[in-house]
């Protein structure tokens, strides 16, 4: 229960001035939260959530006492217990309680509760207003691209095989890959019905192969190192203030080799022309920072794990989702269109995956 046994709030009728009174009095001293007005936000994006934005007129006082108003403002993201990730959202802001904890930036959290007996959970983060929110559809220019794999570095450093994460038994360790062939054969098969003509070159070939994938790519990635990775990592889940990123929505972190996370900023978030000036930003930056010596071989070597990982979850991996979104069709079709260039991009300079692929 929240302060003063205020339950979390259904909806955004349930938010009221005496409501954030008693949740943010810590953030907000003798605010009268005067003027409150809500707003649902994200829509578009189709996400889990209700996310509300919450706006107030602050009240200052000038010389001889002449009263200004100064807008305020909180998001509030209400989950459904129905759903884990509300839950482990919230548990991931009890636990890193701030960017410095973590490596890299995020929303400062004022308040998190879960409601058991509702079966509801409720997050209070900072307004973002005037960043710039990063789009799938868009891709990053080159010194965007470099500020996210600097930011990433970071992240990775600092819990890389940390044994503090080992104990965090409610992140999953991703790290090795398990499916069956029924599994591809099933949802290839369905893919192939929505989409027949999507694939092309090289991708079309690994789809009829990719029962084989798990083995090789579990062969390239289950030694490496783990790290905290941002399980739902994705261009929609960044923003951006002064062109430095800030990571949204932790309801999935996991725990696993770092290029996970690398081979969605090389493959999906920036264009190929780009991937060895940001994945030298990358290491350069991670080998400022840590003691670990991470060859370029190595890392080269998971990329190629990471995108069999990356391309089954794009192709199989949607091949029984049916979005309502228009986006989301989009976000499908761009994925796919990116791998198809991926693909052919990789075998070019790593063929060695290919032939142990057939």
């Amino acid at each position: 229960m929240l302060p003063n046994n205020l339950p979390v709030p259904a909806s955004e009728v349930d938010i009221s001035p005496a409501w954030l009174s008693a949740v943010l009095a810590g953030a907000f001293p003798e605010e009268t939260f005067v003027g409150l007005e809500h707003s649902l936000i994200g829509q578009d994006y189709g996400f889990a959530s209700r996310i509300i934005r919450c706006q107030w007129r602050e009240r200052q006082w000038r010389e001889h006492h002449q009263p200004k108003h100064r807008q305020h403002s909180v998001v509030i993201k209400l989950w459904s217990t129905d759903s884990r990730a509300g839950t482990t959202e919230v548990q991931f802001y009890q636990t890193f309680r701030d960017s410095q904890g973590l490596g890299v930036r995020v929303p400062k959290c004022y308040y998190s509760a879960v409601d058991k007996q509702a079966a509801r959970t409720v997050l209070v983060l900072e307004d973002l207003q005037g960043a710039i929110q990063g789009d799938v559809l868009e891709p990053l220019d080159l010194e965007s691209a470099k500020a996210v794999a600097r930011s990433l570095a970071k992240l990775h450093t600092m819990w890389l095989d940390h044994s503090q994460l080992t104990e965090m038994t409610w992140i999953p360790d991703m790290s090795v890959w398990q499916q069956n062939s029924d599994w591809f054969e099933d949802r290839r098969r369905l893919f192939l019905e929505r989409f027949p003509k999507a694939l092309t070159g090289v991708a079309r070939t690994w789809l009829d192969r990719l029962e084989h994938a798990p083995q090789l790519a579990n062969a390239r990635l289950t030694a490496a190192p783990k790290t905290l990775l941002h399980g739902d990592f994705h261009l929609d889940n960044l923003m951006f203030v002064n062109q430095q990123p800030i990571f949204l929505d932790w309801s999935k972190p996991v725990r696993g080799p770092l290029a996970l996370n690398l081979a969605v900023l090389l493959f999906q978030m920036t264009s190929l022309d780009y991937f060895d000036e940001v994945l030298a930003c990358y290491l350069d930056s991670f080998a400022k920072i840590s003691s670990y010596e991470l060859e370029y071989a190595d890392v080269n070597k998971q990329l190629g794990g990471a995108l069999l990982r990356l391309f089954a979850t794009s192709t199989c991996g949607v091949a029984r989702w049916q979005p309502e979104l228009a986006r989301a069709q989009q976000i499908i079709q761009h994925n796919i269109d990116q791998l198809n260039t991926a693909l052919a991009f990789w075998q070019d300079r790593n063929p060695d995956l290919w032939i142990n692929l057939k």
